[in-house]
């Protein structure tokens, strides 16, 4: 599924949601620059929380 020049999956024109879509990271189509990550992934989610993990630890320690 190339969503680049397709709305489907666009809330608000900067978050991307789709369960069909694999891919991870996707570039914005609208703003010609930057990224998103698709919300409809379950890899955005494991990493995600693995991330906020991390820094909870990392401000626990310091």
């Amino acid at each position: 599924m190339k969503s680049g020049n397709r709305d489907d999956g666009w809330l608000t024109g900067r978050l991307y949601f789709s369960k069909k879509d694999k891919r991870v990271i996707i570039r914005r189509p609208r703003s010609g620059f930057g990224y998103t990550m698709n919300l409809g992934n379950k890899w955005t989610w494991i990493f995600g929380i693995v991330f906020v993990m991390i820094i909870v630890r990392l401000v626990s320690v310091l």
